[in-house]
């Protein structure tokens, strides 16, 4: 089988399995059930987080806030050095023929459905061995833990949107894997209503035409980062802060938030991800 490099022009009525997962996307974002993050995140460390929140002061939470803030943008612009559209394509090709991150496009679903998860998986375990190993060494480490975390979290989300033909060089793509991250640090609550947001992002940065798209993305990087995203993700980091202090266990929970961080980011972009492909083939974009 092989894939063209060409999008469609016009709108196309999608297929019963295409239509079935467009479907099954919007009732993700609108469904109240949590994540295996969050679920383990309530029983296991959920009594950290409020101790955590009882004993350091707002002020302290404020300042790392703000740090991480600015690890977060750092690592954006890390992490997409370090993006391999080529790697996408090596997964890709194991399926089906095909010369370009566009070309996947009109690829079956099923295939990119197994090529993003090839490439999530990957990074679950590379956060996984990058969480035990700096879980060894306590809190000593964990002032590298966090950044390589974000890095390896934001990479999944960008190369997932490779998995379903998005060009990550397209200005403001950058940016709408920054708010897809910050979507998934979010929890359920009011979950589809972010969505329809990055909806509206999407299709403002769609209707401009490259050189104002690439003006509207450089103002919309310095902006992305929102308040409430940095204190979910604080109180997630510090609480871990706390249980990762404690000799040999901290392996075992580096290792295994970290796996499921980026698993959790991994499936919120997997979901994006598709549902955009399959509304612009639908709309003909």
């Amino acid at each position: 089988m092989t894939a063209t490099s060409s999008p469609p022009r016009s709108g196309v009525s999608l297929n019963d399995q295409e239509a079935q997962a467009l479907a099954d996307t919007e009732a993700f974002f609108r469904s109240p059930e949590e994540g295996l993050l969050g679920r383990v995140s309530r029983s296991f460390f959920k009594p950290v987080e409020v101790l955590t929140e009882r004993l350091i002061p707002d002020k302290i939470l404020e300042a790392a806030g703000n740090g991480v803030s600015g690890v977060l943008k750092g690592i954006a612009t890390l992490s997409d050095q370090t993006l391999n559209p080529e790697r996408v394509l090596r997964v890709a090709r194991k399926h089906v023929e095909v010369d370009s991150l566009e070309g996947l496009q009109e690829v079956p679903l099923e295939i990119l459905d197994e090529v993003s998860q090839e490439i999530l998986s990957e990074h679950q375990t590379i956060a996984l061995l990058e969480g035990a190993g700096c879980g060894l060494g306590g809190v000593a480490l964990l002032a590298a833990d966090i950044p390589l975390l974000f890095g390896v979290a934001l990479r999944s989300v960008r190369q997932v949107g490779m998995a379903y033909g998005f060009d990550p060089g397209v200005p403001g793509e950058g940016v709408i894997a920054f708010k897809i991250f910050e979507l998934a640090c979010g929890g359920t609550r009011d979950r589809y209503a972010r969505l329809l947001e990055l909806d509206t992002l999407l299709d403002e940065l769609d209707g401009l035409e490259p050189q104002r798209r690439a003006e509207k993305a450089a103002v919309l990087a310095s902006l992305i980062v929102t308040r409430e995203a940095v204190k979910r993700i604080v109180s997630l980091l510090l609480g871990r802060k706390l249980l990762q202090a404690v000799p040999v266990a901290g392996a075992v929970v580096g290792a295994g938030f970290n796996y499921l961080f980026v698993q959790d980011v991994g499936l919120t972009a997997r979901q994006i991800y598709k549902r955009r492909l399959l509304l612009n083939k639908q709309s003909g974009s």
